[in-house]
């Protein structure tokens, strides 16, 4: 597995982004930049996103100092980069205790943004502090553990990954992109390194549910989050099983359910009640408490509330408010509190989704289409849902300048391509003449996917989808058995093979219907039964 992208920031950071001390200079490869950074505040980054996006988010985070392999990385910017190893092989005497405050950030976690560039997350170290002391003793972390790496790095799952099993002596084991990828690849993977406890992330977790109690190993409990949980565990799964909810803005997770216990399943999983120090309340629009059952925004206080975002300061004041004179975040998330206690997520109450358990704010993807050279004139991009209200897909509707049209769509994906990582460029395209507007002047979606036209061609043979299978994974000789995954498929291969579908064959498909669905012969049957 190749080292993920990380950088270290300057201390001394307020959410207006002005950094006020750390490294500076061209970009050079060396064992150790003299002046190493002092008060490191890092800045986590997935190497699977475009080179212009990786540039884009070190110039907003003033980067100090890059750790990473990718020499074109390193070489393409003006920041100063260090290769992992050097870092190793470092020698003398350990560094001064620079004297960091509590106050003072630990990293920055970028996500998704409504205005069209990525978001910057603060979290200060005594947040980052509380949290890893309360979620090892909500999971049970020691030294006896063997905990997993299998999060998507640049990601807030990395934290739970990470920091409670090694502040507690346990060893965390680093799954490659393809142990993580295929749900019976992951499973061997778990057993083969006798990991006690992990997370997975629902869609993949789903999977596992399907393929069976048995070959788990010492497993015993799996923890899963980042998007809706949408079934139980079977009878007889041999590993407990918590439901996680939390957003980046309050380090990661929040509240807990121990679904495998949980009893009333005529509702979907409920994402639990608080940790210990979380105090979270359900609230009308004015702000004001409504009472229990009734649905609200879920409100987070406590400290590990995040210190706001880098550079945004509107943003800040809008989602980070006083109640009660203690700071919360207002998570934009509907919820309501059970007879239990414990809190159902209802649904979002703005645009954003989460699709493959990842951030996405529609209005980034819009403002990306619009950047086109001449042939964008207007564009929306809307997420049907599944029926446990999940985001399918991503499905763009253009509105284009005079002289463009249909034939434009192949460019415009690759300008996406350019800006956006791979799970936030849309996999349906739709031409339309003008875009319906709600009142408030925006983008109508719901309208947009009403009118949305149903597939052109009928389901295909099994042949067609052995083609796209083929073509996605670069190999040949594959049947109509052939298991996707275990021929080198991962999500990412997976999303490239719903937009081969969509493209060529004119079909709608989502990742979730590959996962479930992963050979051509299973893929057309249910298709061919959708079609009737």
């Amino acid at each position: 597995m190749r080292w993920r992208h990380s950088a270290l920031t300057g201390s001394s950071f307020s959410p207006t982004g002005k950094r006020t001390c750390g490294t500076t200079g061209t970009p050079t490869w060396s064992p150790w930049p003299d002046p190493a950074p002092r008060h490191a505040c890092f800045t986590p980054l997935d190497q699977a996103q475009p080179p212009d996006r990786l540039r884009l988010l070190l110039n907003r985070a003033s980067v100090a100092l890059l750790v990473t392999d990718d020499q074109e990385l390193a070489e393409a910017g003006a920041t100063p980069a260090v290769r992992p190893e050097a870092l190793l092989a470092h020698g003398g005497p350990a560094p001064r205790d620079p004297g960091a405050r509590p106050e003072d950030p630990a990293y920055c976690l970028f996500t998704s943004g409504s205005t069209g560039l990525p978001v910057g997350t603060l979290i200060s170290r005594a947040a980052l502090d509380v949290y890893v002391a309360a979620y090892a003793r909500k999971v049970g972390a020691s030294p006896q553990e063997r905990g997993a790496q299998i999060g998507s790095p640049g990601f807030d799952v990395t934290i739970d990954e990470l920091w409670p099993f090694l502040s507690t002596g346990a060893s965390v084991h680093l799954a490659s992109d393809a142990d993580r990828s295929s749900p019976r690849a992951l499973v061997d993977w778990l057993r083969v390194n006798r990991i006690t406890q992990t997370y997975i992330p629902p869609l993949l977790l789903e999977s596992i549910f399907r393929l069976g109690v048995a070959g788990l190993g010492d497993v015993r409990l799996i923890r899963t989050g980042g998007e809706r949980l949408a079934t139980y565990p079977p009878p007889g799964f041999p590993s407990r099983v918590l439901n996680e909810y939390g957003p980046t803005e309050t380090v990661a997770g929040a509240t807990f359910c121990d679904v495998s216990a949980w009893s009333e399943r005529a509702i979907l999983p409920p994402i639990g009640v608080p940790l210990p120090h979380i105090k979270a309340s359900v609230r009308d629009r004015e702000g004001a408490p409504v009472a229990p059952g009734t649905p609200g925004e879920l409100y987070l206080g406590g400290p590990t509330v995040g210190i706001g975002y880098l550079g945004d300061d509107e943003r800040t004041t809008r989602k980070f408010v006083e109640v009660n004179g203690e700071r919360c975040f207002r998570t934009g998330d509907l919820v309501r509190e059970l007879p239990s206690g414990d809190l159902e997520f209802l649904r979002r109450i703005d645009a954003q989704v989460q699709l493959l358990g990842k951030r996405v704010e529609l209005g980034e993807t819009e403002s990306a289409a619009a950047t086109h050279p001449a042939a964008v004139r207007r564009a929306a991009v809307a997420a049907p849902t599944d029926e446990a209200g999940r985001a399918e897909r991503l499905v763009r509707f253009v509105q284009w300048h005079p002289g463009h049209g249909d034939a434009d769509a192949d460019s415009l994906r690759a300008h996406l391509g350019r800006l956006l990582p791979l799970y936030m460029v849309p996999t349906e395209v739709h031409t339309v003449d003008r875009l319906p507007t709600t009142p408030a002047g925006k983008a109508d979606r719901a309208a947009l996917l009403r009118v949305r036209p149903g597939p052109s061609r009928p389901a295909p043979t099994p042949q067609a989808l052995v083609q796209v299978w083929e073509r996605v994974l670069g190999i040949t000789g594959l049947s109509v058995h052939s298991d996707f995954f275990l021929h080198g498929g991962d999500s990412a291969r997976a999303v490239s093979a719903v937009t081969e579908i969509g493209q060529r064959l004119g079909l709608r498909v989502t990742a979730r219907d590959v996962f479930v669905h992963p050979t051509p012969a299973e893929l057309a049957k249910r298709l061919m039964e959708e079609s009737r």
